[in-house]
């Protein structure tokens, strides 16, 4: 071996040594021989100029199904290096074994109220999958933000790093709760405030469903109208409407309203 190593390789034979964890960014998935004709699905991170392969099975996901690792590229991850060559600029890996380490030496130090910071490893319909230092978890949508959220990945995305507060916590058994709306302020009670039962505001539909049409009037201040006896009436997320405010919820956080007129000048709806 030549005398002259860069921080990065001294790195790898930290990690291969003395189990030193390293970071790196998930940027491919490859199906790899490794030897005898057998073909391994592999996570790759490239650490400077060396390749990093994570054997499936030591990627730690739910299934060993290579659509698990594709949907996780451009994620941090941890890794702990079992071998590597330096003459090819390649090493063998596993993250498996770098989340149980990071469990160890750092969730421990925390307790249920805690804030920590989460990486998004994946982004889904109805939630989001987080590495909760070595843990991962898969958090619903209705713990993501405050107020009605349609889509998941308006919020996050996958390679994030966010802040999170633990609910529940059970290092032991590798069981952990945590919720990305409790790290951030609420908005409500804040915006509430200005408006008025009677009142009409300039609102945007963010969610339809069958029962009725969720618009966002401030920020983190929804209201849920019924669908009004419109002809030509087809509403799209993104629409302006202007809303009359029947009923305000403090407790529950939840605004009735009705349908006044639409914004949009595309909007052929006859009211």
């Amino acid at each position: 071996m030549r005398n002259e190593l860069n921080s990065k390789e001294y790195d790898l034979m930290a990690s291969r040594q003395s189990r030193k964890i390293l970071t790196g960014t998930l940027s491919a998935v490859e199906t790899v021989d490794i030897k005898d004709g057998q073909e391994v699905d592999c996570g790759i991170v490239f650490y400077d100029e060396f390749k990093v392969f994570i054997p499936i099975k030591e990627m730690n996901i739910s299934r060993e199904d290579k659509r698990v690792i594709r949907s996780m590229i451009g994620c941090e991850i941890d890794f702990i290096v079992s071998n590597f060559n330096e003459e090819d600029k390649t090493a063998v890996a596993s993250r498996k074994e770098a989340m149980e380490l990071r469990k160890n030496l750092e969730l421990k130090k925390h307790k249920v109220g805690d804030r920590i910071s989460v990486r998004v490893t994946s982004v889904g319909r109805n939630n989001c999958r987080v590495d909760c230092y070595g843990i991962e978890y898969r958090v619903p949508i209705n713990e993501i933000d405050y107020g009605y959220i349609d889509r998941v990945d308006k919020y996050v995305q996958v390679g994030d790093v966010v802040d999170a507060v633990i609910k529940e916590l059970d290092v032991d058994k590798s069981h952990i709760v945590v919720s990305l709306k409790d790290a951030k302020k609420d908005p409500y009670l804040t915006f509430v405030k200005a408006l008025n039962k009677g009142g009409e505001y300039l609102a945007t539909v963010t969610g339809i469903k069958d029962y009725g049409i969720f618009l966002n009037i401030r920020k983190g201040v929804n209201c849920l109208c019924p669908f009004p006896n419109w002809s030509n009436f087809s509403p799209s997320i993104g629409e302006r409407f202007v809303v009359r405010i029947k009923n305000i919820n403090y407790e529950d956080k939840k605004i009735n309203a009705n349908l006044m007129r639409p914004i949009n000048q595309n909007n052929k709806c006859n009211v």
